[in-house]
């Protein structure tokens, strides 16, 4: 059994030889391919050879393709830092007028950005290299809530939630948000991609209350999922933060899968997710994978399995790695799963699991 049949498993509710582990790993994967932001992303071969080299590195069962949390707005007209090795960040909106912002996106904006077919062809890169063999999630930057406050600016978007007349143009920028984001995971699943992702941070609990997520985010992402699966494209939503009080609305979504922050009780995710949406993530990108030694690793990692009792789990850090993070970190994560028994295998009959090999 090969990752890409491991994580397709999983994700439809069946049993598997070991759990699954994927990494949101772009910046250390670049970092250990030895180059800079800069260069990992100004050419498709440079970005689909650091994740491949991370992949068989540390014997991954998928690819999680990014590139930055700009690639949507900067395309639509926002204001985009590009330093040489951080990763891109949007500075300004299109507009501070909300209305302006609404008239001036469009999806067809996707296809004549240089950035976005740069990503698509490293995820065609990569497709050829090892579809089939690993899973290639290939993520679609941000979902139509958090594209909104990306392009209109957060300030501005925190300050109109709280004003009852700017509504009615909140819910039509959040619609050409959705319009630009559901084109976008097309073009990454027709550039090769098995499965999309999304992020949607800007609707968490850190940031908006329940209230407002029910209001302005879950109808999107319910509509999001609903669409996307009736084209035959399954996708997962990432949102950071302490998520709990939204965990009910989110597993009612209908996504393939969700991938959640370290703040988030991890036995809530796996009552409330169980049967529902396979979970990616749960660790502690930061204060663990990167900052934590192998011990903390292990440990951390042995809990996430427990409390899963390693079903309904493709195990990895909740967001992305920092650049920094140690790769013995990585070696004890990717061993500790693979060591983990699973009992009541039910039809497997092969178990191939990959190699674990140095740098």
């Amino acid at each position: 059994m090969n990752g890409f049949e491991r994580i397709n498993r999983v994700l439809g509710a069946r049993e598997t030889d070991v759990v699954p582990v994927m990494l949101h790993n772009f910046m250390s994967a670049a970092r250990e391919a030895g180059m800079t932001m800069q260069r990992f992303r100004s050419r498709p071969e440079n970005m689909a050879r650091a994740f491949l080299e991370a992949s068989r590195r540390y014997g991954l069962d998928g690819i999680l393709t990014d590139m930055d949390t700009a690639l949507e707005a900067s395309a639509l007209g926002a204001k985009t830092s590009f330093e040489e090795d951080l990763p891109a960040r949007v500075v300004a909106p299109v507009s501070c007028r909300i209305e302006e912002v609404a008239e001036r996106i469009s999806p067809e904006k996707l296809r004549d950005d240089e950035r976005i077919r740069i990503y698509l062809e490293a995820i065609h890169l990569i497709r050829e290299a090892v579809g089939g063999e690993l899973l290639i999630r290939g993520n679609a930057d941000q979902g139509p809530f958090s594209l909104a406050a990306a392009v209109y600016g957060i300030t501005n978007m925190m300050v109109d939630l709280m004003n009852p007349e700017k509504e009615e143009a909140i819910f039509r920028l959040i619609e050409r948000c959705y319009e630009v984001h559901l084109e976008f995971h097309r073009m990454v699943k027709e550039a090769g991609a098995d499965i999309t992702s999304f992020g949607d941070s800007m609707g968490s609990p850190d940031l908006i209350s329940p209230k407002m997520y029910r209001k302005f985010v879950e109808p999107f992402q319910k509509r999001l999922a609903e669409e996307l699966s009736q084209s035959g494209i399954r996708t997962v939503c990432h949102i950071c933060g302490k998520t709990d009080k939204i965990l009910e609305p989110m597993s009612e979504c209908g996504f393939a899968g969700v991938e959640l922050d370290y703040k988030t009780d991890v036995t809530g995710i796996q009552k409330t997710m169980a049967g529902k949406s396979t979970v990616f993530g749960i660790i502690d990108p930061s204060g663990v994978f990167c900052l934590g030694n192998e011990t903390t690793v292990r440990e951390t990692a042995q809990n996430v399995l427990e409390t899963f009792h390693g079903r309904g789990l493709v195990i990895g850090a909740g967001c992305a790695l920092p650049a920094e993070t140690p790769p013995e970190n990585i070696r004890m994560f990717v061993e500790t799963v693979r060591n983990y028994p699973l009992r009541g295998h039910g039809d497997i009959s092969e178990v191939n699991i990959p190699p674990l090999t140095g740098l």
